[in-house]
């Protein structure tokens, strides 16, 4: 019921998104053709609504016939879809799109998707040594260096964000400073290289990563909430 009305509320309000906008290919919609809008997001629980109000053809009745595409690859792969020009709206989080407009993307923010803060759960092998994310500070990697490697769907994701936030929160600037990271591409990636020891540790959301956790595959050494809203238009 609750995802039903927010599918409702977030295809008005995609509606008068269309409506208004007069910048790129978003023009203001005709009344006889439907305004298409090659929308991207994580094939994750979040964006149900977008699915169920495709599906109940609230996007239809209003005119915008939305073609959505999952990006596994996370915020980092949208953002590189929406420079490229692949994606007219993505939902991404908020620090990595803040970070890429920072860089030069011309994309733009115009709303909030979630306002709640994401929980990122700190995640290790189930044969790790670590039992806490404190350690990985504070002992030597799996590789014998100073500084752990965090496994990262791409640089500027929010996975890579996301370690710099923890490190410096736990241990100070210096740790953050010296983090070194795996490039991985996707949550599979990241189940390889924890696997093969390429990785120490990995930060996701800590709902989509439970599964991995209560298998016995990872192990959740910690947690970290973002301090802004998770998820930005």
């Amino acid at each position: 019921e609750t995802t039903s009305l927010r599918s409702s509320v977030l295809a008005s309000a995609l509606a008068r998104l269309c409506w208004a906008s007069r910048r790129g290919s978003m023009r203001r919609m005709s009344s006889t053709a439907a305004r298409v809008l090659r929308v991207g997001g994580v094939p994750e629980h979040f964006n149900a609504p977008w699915h169920t109000a495709a599906k109940a053809g609230l996007f239809a009745e209003r005119g915008i016939d939305v073609r959505w595409t999952d990006f596994p690859g996370g915020t980092g792969a949208m953002a590189k879809a929406l420079r490229d020009g692949e994606l007219d709206v993505a939902i991404l989080l908020t620090e990595g799109i803040v970070a890429d407009i920072h860089r030069g993307n011309p994309a733009r923010l115009v709303g909030t998707y979630v306002s709640s803060p994401l929980t990122w759960g700190i995640h290790v092998a189930a044969d790790s040594p670590l039992t806490d994310a404190a350690q990985l500070y504070s002992q030597p990697a799996g590789d014998g260096g100073a500084s752990p490697r965090f496994a990262v769907s791409r640089m500027t994701s929010g996975s890579h964000l996301m370690a710099f936030v923890d490190a410096q929160q736990r241990a100070g600037e210096a740790a953050a400073a010296s983090l070194r990271f795996e490039i991985v591409g996707s949550l599979e990636g990241a189940r390889e290289a924890l696997r093969e020891g390429r990785a120490d540790g990995f930060m996701w959301e800590k709902f989509t990563t439970k599964p991995l956790v209560d298998s016995g595959e990872w192990r959740r050494v910690g947690e970290c909430v973002t301090p802004w809203p998770c998820f930005a238009l």
